[in-house]
């Protein structure tokens, strides 16, 4: 019998899991119990929610014995990745990494920033509002942008962890927009209307993480989306669940 440890939390995760024989065993990792709950049920499944370093995957590893360590982890959660990596080297468990395809439409209007800093430069040189979709971990580092709290609208995940740290960070909550899961087009094109924002920005996420729709949301505005690239891998990453799955399974 087969038994995987997934790091799981997205969207990715959750449609991986489900395509898995029903005799394999998983364990699916997720930050936050919002993200165990977007993990269809299904026999064998175990889901263990919480923030885990190096040693916490490595007791996980320790504890569960799985075959292999499966990471579906966001693409910009290079911090996981790096501690599922090398807790799995510890615990001679093999790794295998799955990298989502990228989105992209030839026809939108892309400005491109390598990082975060880049992006929060590039938009100080940029008027009008602004509409992040790019989570809210990151939030802190464009309250440097000038006229930050008139200006910047923010798309972030409806958790009370999440609303709680923005208010703590002094944001006005009637520049907040909580929501669960990805937006379709029209929805971003009423948020973009609402607040009269002069660009989108978003990382660099994928279909899996919304990005298309996005983009088509400030293709139909006529408006500009800054597009934060993802961090490159430092490991050759698997770019279909079947290649993973020809790896477990020896298919």
């Amino acid at each position: 019998m087969t038994k995987l440890l997934v790091v799981a939390g997205t969207a990715d995760g959750a449609a991986y899991i489900a395509t898995q024989p029903k005799e394999t065993e998983i364990v699916a990792t997720t930050f936050s119990p919002l993200g165990a709950a977007c993990i269809a049920p299904r026999a064998g499944l175990k889901t263990v929610a919480g923030a885990l370093d190096e040693a916490g995957f490595a007791r996980l590893l320790a504890a569960e014995r799985p075959d292999f360590l499966v990471d579906m982890s966001h693409p910009f959660a290079v911090e996981v990745s790096a501690n599922a990596k090398a807790a799995a080297a510890s615990q001679n468990v093999p790794y295998l990494h799955y990298e989502r395809a990228a989105a992209a439409d030839p026809d939108a209007n892309i400005i491109r920033a390598a990082d975060f800093a880049a992006a929060v430069a590039l938009l100080a040189d940029m008027p009008g509002n602004i509409l992040l979709t790019v989570g809210s971990k990151t939030i802190p580092q464009f309250m440097a942008l000038p006229d930050f709290a008139e200006r910047v609208y923010m798309r972030v995940l409806a958790a009370s962890r999440v609303l709680r740290e923005l208010e703590e960070l002094g944001v006005d909550p009637a520049h907040v927009f909580a929501m669960k899961g990805v937006a379709s087009a029209e929805l971003n094109i009423a948020l973009a209307r609402f607040c009269r924002a002069a660009v989108i920005v978003s990382k660099e996420s994928g279909a899996a993480g919304g990005l298309n729709e996005k983009l088509a949301a400030a293709k139909a505005l006529g408006i500009p989306l800054l597009l934060i690239e993802r961090p490159q891998a430092d490991d050759a990453a698997y770019t279909s669940f079947a290649a993973i799955d020809r790896v477990i399974y020896q298919k």
